[in-house]
Formats: structure tokens, sequence, C-alpha cells
């Protein structure tokens, strides 16, 4: 499911003006992974994609632009990659199971560290969308999965997951904004608190 784009001013309908699209994130991309936001700006992203700074502009308003769609594309494979991975948790405990979903956050968040400190910070300042629905589709998903392993009751309040799943994110931010790679200490005791959590709720 496709997020929010605030900023994107229109969506490619030509096969060649899509592949214009990608090879100005992939860019953009290339050079956020080099050399941090600061390296990523219309100019720079255009000369490495190939394309004018005029053709740029017709896909994405800006740099801000931009950036919003590299952190929004990175939540949705989120998205699209976290029903099967969920399908995989075998745990017999909540304990079990809160370790193994916040462990497949991180190998997705290990494979994009940038994209995840882009996300967070710039959603401190306001400067992106909070991705809301993505985490209430993930507390659902979360909520059926826990259900199904017998570890939470079939008429759990949708809330508890909701909350749970408010309380990572946050958690999530804490870890990657002291440390680029997420503070291992700060994940272990955030872990802790959300399995507490749940584990108030279960039978």
């Amino acid at each position: 499911m496709p997020t929010e784009r605030r900023l994107r001013r229109r969506e490619p309908v030509q096969e060649r003006s899509r592949q214009r699209v990608e090879r100005i994130l992939a860019a953009a991309l290339e050079l956020l992974t080099e050399g941090g936001m600061a390296a990523v700006n219309t100019r720079a992203v255009a000369a490495r994609a190939g394309v004018s700074v005029a053709t740029l502009y017709q896909f994405f308003t800006n740099r801000e632009a931009l950036l919003e769609e590299l952190a929004l594309r990175s939540t949705d494979r989120l998205d699209d990659e976290m029903p099967d991975r969920l399908a995989a948790v075998t745990a017999d405990t909540i304990a079990a199971a809160v370790d193994q979903i916040v462990e497949l956050h991180r190998i997705h968040y290990r494979a994009h560290p940038e994209l995840v400190a882009l996300y967070y910070a710039r959603r401190a300042r306001g400067e992106f969308a909070d991705a809301r629905d993505h985490r209430k589709r993930f507390a659902d998903m979360v909520r059926r999965m826990l259900i199904d392993c017998g570890l939470l009751p079939d008429d759990l309040d949708p809330l508890v997951t909701e909350l749970a799943m408010e309380l990572g994110d946050r958690i999530i931010e804490v870890a990657y904004r002291s440390m680029p790679g997420g503070d291992s200490a700060v994940i272990a005791e955030g872990k802790l608190a959300i399995a507490r959590y749940l584990e108030a709720h279960a039978r």
C-alpha cells in the first residue's frame, strides 16, 4: 500500500518518464549514502542522473520532495515485506515475539541506515508527514500474528497493539538519533518495555 506523498508533483504515466524518475531517485540515494543530506541538492542529483534540472522539476517540486520520496519508499518496502516476514515468526512467549519483530525492522534499517536517520530527523522537525497509516497497518498485522500464536486473546482491543507500535516507533527514533546504526542498549530496553506492556494483556 502506498504511503502519502505530499510533495510529489505528478506520477509518471509513460515508461520513459518512469525510468527517469527511477534514475533521479537512485542518484539521490547514492548522494545521500555518500555524503549525507547536505550532498543532496537538485543540481547534483540531476547531474548524477544524467537529466536536466528542468526535467527533475517535472517530477519533484524541490529537494524536500526528493528526500521525502526516498524515506517514504523505504516505508513502502517495509509494508510490502512485513506480511511474509511476520508469517515466519515462531515464538511461544510475547518477549520472544517482540524480539523477533524488532529484529525484522532492524534488518531493514541496517540495509538503509541513511534513510532511517533521514526520516526520523526530518519528521522531528515537522518536515515529513508522519506515517501513521503505516504503523496502524503494521499494528494490525502484529495483533493478528500474536493472536494466531495463542499469545494474546481473540478479543484484544486493536488499540493495544497500536499503542505498542507507537512505543516501538518512538524507541527506534531515540535509538537512531543517538547512534547511526541504532543504539543497542536503547533497543534492548525498548523491547522490554513493549513486551511487558503486551504481557499485561495476555491470557
